[in-house]
């Protein structure tokens, strides 16, 4: 057996701040300014501004929207997202570097704020058409560059509260990715999805691991895991470059595709439920094309079947957490929790800028 891989990344739910009114702006930076006291290596300050100058932008310039936020250990992470007309040529001179000087009088264009957030963002990516915008402002620590890039929107029923999405992805030259759905909403969904997340780390997370065998072995961990909670439904992917294949099983309502510049077939999930019954569910593995370029997304129920990347010329190319946003905003049933988690390789689109 090879060296055990430890999880890499299962990151907390968001929770959303709708911004429609001044006021709005005042109740994200105060909260903002609560996640984030004492968190080390955050510059004081500095993701109260970015909350306030995105919220702002917001206002102005889209008529309102909602800025998502979560901590990430050693920062915070923000996104804000709108349904307005898309970035103006200024904000994109701006960001490409360009020298805006607003006009006299003016309160300062789109691009200008967006300026002031990319310097202080460790991790700053953007996604604009005519649906609207998505910004993505990740401060403070941010890990080191791997060979994989990933990233998702997880938001709760309400906006606040425990999320029964979640989703954890662990890499060594393999990526595996786990996206679960606690039956439900609220905190027993909450606690059947932390259970099912446990088994990615108590799996044979190994390099000597075959992909068949390490998703069994996961579904067979989570649904011991599970006995004894509401249940939940599980998609796992695990992806081998050199191979040049995506290995996917799923039990119950999660969907996704592995998505290119010429296919993007979906990856079917068989029926069932994880902690329902004595014995694990039986699996499926299918194995899909994995090429350069590729991208890997999953979806909960929370978020209908209608997407498709393709609809966003070029939307792949950005960070899987503007990927993640710009379909949750598009696809949010707004009745459940729902959860996007979104990755690919490294070096084959736009991971910061």
């Amino acid at each position: 057996m090879g060296q055990v891989t430890p999880l890499m990344d299962a990151p907390a739910a968001h929770r959303r701040f709708r911004i429609e009114a001044e006021e709005d702006v005042g109740v994200l930076r105060r909260a903002v300014r609560l996640q984030t006291a004492g968190l080390p290596g955050l510059p004081e300050g500095d993701a109260e501004l970015v909350a306030t100058e995105l919220a702002t932008n917001l206002l102005r310039h889209a008529g309102g929207g909602q800025v998502l936020t979560r901590a990430t250990g050693g920062g915070m992470e923000l996104i804000a997202v709108d349904r307005g007309p898309g970035l103006s040529a200024p904000a994109r001179d701006s960001l490409a570097g360009a020298r805006i000087t607003p006009a006299p009088g003016s309160p300062g264009g789109l691009g200008v704020g967006l300026a002031t957030v990319r310097r202080r963002a460790r991790i700053f990516d953007y996604y604009s058409d005519d649906r609207g915008t998505v910004v993505l402002a990740r401060l403070g620590a941010v890990p080191e560059a791997v060979a994989w890039v990933w990233g998702g929107v997880n938001v709760p029923l309400g906006g606040e509260g425990p999320s029964g999405d979640a989703f954890a992805v662990a890499a060594d030259g393999c990526l595996r990715a786990v996206l679960v759905d606690g039956i439900g909403h609220g905190p027993d969904a909450a606690a059947a999805a932390h259970a099912a997340i446990l088994a990615l780390d108590h799996a044979a997370l190994s390099t000597g691991t075959a992909p068949e065998a390490w998703l069994t072995g996961l579904v067979n961990g989570a649904h011991q895991e599970l006995r004894g909670t509401r249940g939940a439904v599980l998609g796992a992917c695990v992806i081998d470059p050199v191979a040049g294949q995506a290995v996917f099983c799923g039990i119950g309502n999660i969907n996704g595709r592995v998505h290119t510049a010429t296919s993007s077939p979906h990856l079917v999930s068989l029926p069932g439920t994880l902690g329902a019954e004595a014995t694990p569910p039986r699996i499926r593995p299918a194995v899909h094309p994995w090429t350069r370029g590729a991208t890997l997304i999953m979806a909960t129920d929370g978020i209908d079947t209608r997407w498709d990347p393709a609809e966003h010329p070029g939307l792949t190319r950005r960070h899987p957490t503007v990927v993640a946003a710009v379909l949750h905003r598009d696809h949010a049933r707004g009745r459940d929790d729902a959860a996007i988690l979104v990755a690919r390789a490294t070096g084959t689109g736009q991971e910061t800028t």
